[in-house]
Formats: structure tokens, sequence, C-alpha cells
């Protein structure tokens, strides 16, 4: 993914497909290529389409367990476990936010207090400097 999609970002949901094993095995280069942009985030891994099968959820997927991350069923086409797994993801997103000390985190936040403190600069001379008004004819 493009370096971009990382910008900002409080927290990840990394979502396969139980049905397609290759999504599976992505998991490790997408993880991997997570945590160069935003090594301190966290993360929570999804395993989608259980309806289809739900046997699935017998399963032993050890991606999650290896890195110790929070790990959910779920279906998107019935919505098992999509409102518990949004709700725990904003929580650990909004933790996250309060009590980050990731690099990058701390950068973001000296570049949106510059520029605010440059646009609070910019509205203090228009205050300052009015436009003066040409006499009409």
């Amino acid at each position: 993914m493009h370096a971009s999609y990382y910008h900002k970002a409080h927290a990840c949901i990394m979502v396969f497909d139980v049905q397609r094993k290759v999504t599976y095995k992505n998991l490790s280069n997408w993880y991997k290529e997570l945590r160069e942009f935003r090594p301190e985030i966290p993360c929570i891994v999804v395993a989608n389409k259980i309806d289809a099968d739900m046997k699935m959820t017998q399963k032993s997927f050890n991606f999650a367990r290896k890195f110790n991350l929070p790990f959910y069923f779920v279906s998107a086409a019935d919505g098992t476990n999509v409102v518990k797994l949004f709700s725990d993801a904003i929580k650990l997103a909004v933790a996250y936010k309060q009590n980050s000390g990731d690099f990058m985190d701390e950068v973001m936040r000296e570049l949106e207090n510059f520029e605010l403190q440059k646009k609070g600069e910019d509205s203090d001379k228009d205050e300052s400097n009015p436009e003066r008004k040409l006499p009409s004819t």
C-alpha cells in the first residue's frame, strides 16, 4: 500500500478471507509494511467470511498469536462480530492516541501545532492591517 494510507493511523484492522488462503499468507507482508510506517499502533487480525463455512471458527490461525495481536472471526455478510470488532478497534485507537509515544505521532503533533501557530499569526496580520477601501465613483 502507499505510505499515505498509514498517515495519522491510530489503529489497524488486518482482514483476511478464510476462503482464500493467499490472503492469510499475505498477513506477514502486510504486517511488516505496517510496522515500517507505524511501528506502535494497535493492530487487530480478522478472519472474515465465516458465514460461508462455520467450521473455520474451529481452525487455528497462528499469525495473531505469534505477534500477540487480538483476533476476531467475523462475517461482513451477516454482521457476526462486526460491531464488537469496530468497537474494540475504536477503543484501542483512542487509548493509543491519548498515550502515544510514537516518534511519528510526535512529529505530526509538532507539524500540526506549527500550522496552527502560522494560521494564527496570519489572521493577526489580517486584523492589524485591514484592507483599504477605495472610494467609489
